[in-house]
């Protein structure tokens, strides 16, 4: 716990209101999640004060930025990791006063180890919401898709331009996020050297282009971390489970890069290390996934060198994985 913080709140953030506990009190406040209601509340409090909340979507934006903007120090918390911290907290129940109450010691007693919320450039935040929103897109055609597929071919016509229609979206925003990345000189750049990487192309190129223009991360343990593609190690005694990832973070960005391994495995050389692995016991998922996190390191490398893949980079990379 860093005893230096003098004030801490904690922010449960719905649509309309926001529920905010204080570390010096009991006291609750509801303000409307509006802007002219935050900055109202934010000129009331004293300077340096810590501020987390949950990640809910784009509700909590205008409370984060604004908070960063008048100098606080502002958390913008893993809602899994806060339902865990306060299932341990054995309330009684779930308001959203308790939660608040729960986030404000979440963030007095647990934030030494995470990084403050830095807000997005217009063009990040930009590339981010439409990487989310394609998301979508895929995520309904592939519903669709499975929906007609043992229908009878006449009956299936019919949703033929629906999916055509979904196609074209997604073309559309593929177009519209290459023009977006060419916009910035530096972070086209780097997107172009991380799509020299086997398996990245695109898509992928801009989502972690993206994630290592905005968090300059430490080591290449932390860029594998923050995409949660660490294996959490399970151990007790003599005992020793199955190790799982973790899956902390963004599920798209984890679901890009292990299909990323999977391209990347349709050539020579990193068949063969998929191979290897495979014959050491490793079940093919498994495998994938160590492959991912080879190349996200070779993506850290990238970015650190701001040179393109290079085979003798990658094997460095893995052998000091």
């Amino acid at each position: 716990m860093n005893r230096s913080i003098s004030q801490c709140f904690g922010v449960d953030v719905s649509k309309a209101e926001l529920v905010i506990g204080d570390n010096t009190s009991e006291r609750i406040v509801k303000i409307a999640n509006r802007s002219e209601a935050i900055r109202g509340w934010l000129r009331r409090l004293p300077e340096n004060c810590h501020i987390g909340m949950e990640a809910t979507g784009t509700y909590h934006v205008a409370l984060a930025d604004l908070a960063h903007e008048r100098g606080h120090r502002v958390y913008v918390l893993n809602p899994r990791s806060v339902a865990v911290y306060l299932k341990g907290l054995r309330s009684r129940g779930k308001t959203d006063i308790l939660d608040a109450r729960g986030i404000t010691r979440f963030v007095e007693r647990e934030t030494d180890e995470l990084e403050p919320y830095e807000p997005p450039t217009v063009l990040q935040r930009s590339i981010r919401t439409l990487l989310h929103r394609r998301h979508q897109v895929v995520k309904q055609r592939a519903a669709m898709r499975l929906s007609c597929q043992h229908l009878d071919v006449s009956v299936r016509a019919t949703f033929t331009p629906l999916l055509n229609a979904f196609d074209q979206c997604l073309r559309n925003i593929d177009i519209k996020l290459r023009q977006m990345v060419r916009s910035d000189p530096t972070l086209h750049q780097l997107e172009r050297n991380l799509r020299t990487i086997p398996g990245v192309g695109p898509l992928v190129g801009t989502a972690l282009a993206l994630r290592l223009s905005r968090h300059p991360y430490r080591n290449s343990d932390a860029l594998v971390a923050a995409l949660g593609m660490d294996p959490r190690p399970c151990q007790s005694g003599t005992s020793e489970g199955v190790r799982h990832l973790s899956k902390q973070g963004n599920g798209e960005e984890r679901r890009l890069i292990y299909m990323a391994a999977v391209s990347a495995c349709k050539t020579a050389h990193w068949r063969a290390k998929f191979e290897n692995l495979l014959t050491r016991g490793n079940p093919t998922t498994a495998a994938l996934c160590i492959i991912a996190r080879k190349l996200l390191r070779i993506a850290f490398a990238i970015n650190r060198s701001s040179e393109p893949y290079r085979e003798e980079l990658g094997v460095q990379t893995c052998s000091a994985s």
